[in-house]
């Protein structure tokens, strides 16, 4: 007999009760992520849980987006399994989330969101990179010495170089949360320098105060490596979930990389992280065989953990098939013409 499945409407608490017996929501599927998504001009354009008969399977959280005149949403990281995520639920559920957008809102035109397993209804995404690979640091010892020994050989030696040189240069971590916009001045020309060696584009610094200050302390925190002279060497925003955090925006100078400061940054961060209560410390996004553009990062981040964590990748769903197409076509045009 075939399993009836359906999308009920659900309120922000509702969404975080549901996921509590799991392992929590992810902080781009919380309610905190609302506010940022609110200075950014989008809006929460509905939150849902998904059920087979009378079992909720999963919940979802997705925010209106444009890319020029075009509607999409987006879902990032969502959905959130409460029960495991087979091919057949992954699909079933994408089924019923197209239909009742295509019903309630025509003007969309593909849905944005993450799936373990590749589909025919899926596309890869357009223009942001994803990744379904990634790195989580071991911080359930809460102590420095814990995360060193959870750590593979070569990144243990990277580790206590830096430390070495770390000493002798003076180098020192301080915890910027809270930073006001002249404050984070000296921290966005880490990112300029950094988006210029690396080809990409930063967003404006208002995007970064912004993710600070709508999240909160409790949710999004700014951490720096400073040389003996109180200069921003590197730096990462974290953000914080239900005792998950993630690396989610960082930078660093030349000088960092030859002092090592940037693994040392995060190898302390996760410390402090862990003595909090931290489960993890996910440092995300290293290559596989679908993202192999993540390689170099990738290696850098394999030093924190001798085994990697698959995650689900992001995909496209399109709504209207003829214009996302068009889409992509536009979309290459744009690069050739570049």
């Amino acid at each position: 007999m075939t399993t009836t499945t359906r999308l009920e409407p659900i309120d922000a608490q509702q969404m975080r009760a549901a996921a509590s017996g799991a392992s929590g929501l992810p902080v781009e599927q919380s309610e905190a992520w609302e506010r940022f998504e609110i200075s950014q001009g989008r809006g929460c354009w509905g939150r849902f849980a998904w059920f087979e008969g009378s079992k909720r399977v999963a919940v979802i959280a997705l925010y209106e987006y444009r890319v020029r005149n075009w509607r999409y949403l987006w879902a990032k990281w969502g959905p959130v399994w409460i029960k495991e995520a087979t091919p057949e639920r992954e699909a079933a559920l994408r089924a019923d989330l197209a239909a009742h957008a295509r019903a309630t809102d025509p003007g969309l035109t593909f849905i944005r969101l993450h799936a373990t397993y590749s589909a025919p209804d899926l596309r890869p995404l357009l223009q942001t990179m994803t990744f379904d690979r990634t790195i989580v640091v071991d911080t359930s010892s809460g102590t420095e010495e814990g995360i060193l020994d959870s750590m593979p050989t070569d990144g243990k030696r990277s580790i206590r170089r830096a430390l070495k040189r770390a000493d002798e240069e003076s180098l020192t971590l301080t915890e910027d949360t809270g930073v006001d916009e002249a404050g984070f001045a000296e921290h966005y020309a880490v990112l300029v320098e950094t988006a210029e060696r690396d080809g990409f584009r930063p967003h404006p610094a208002s995007t970064y105060l912004s993710m600070l200050d709508t999240l909160g302390p409790e949710h999004a925190r700014l951490f720096s490596m400073r040389d003996a002279q109180g200069r921003v060497l590197c730096w990462d925003i974290v953000l914080v979930n239900d005792r998950r955090a993630q690396a989610e925006y960082g930078a660093s100078t030349d000088a960092a990389r030859r002092l090592g400061a940037p693994p040392l940054l995060d190898y302390r961060v996760a410390a402090i992280l862990g003595a909090e209560g931290v489960r993890g410390f996910d440092l995300m996004g290293i290559h596989s065989p679908r993202v192999p553009e993540l390689f170099g990062v990738g290696k850098y981040k394999s030093a924190f953990a001798a085994r990697y964590t698959d995650v689900p990748g992001g995909w496209d769903m399109p709504l209207k098939e003829r214009t996302y197409a068009m889409l992509v076509s536009l979309l290459r045009l744009k690069y050739r013409a570049r």
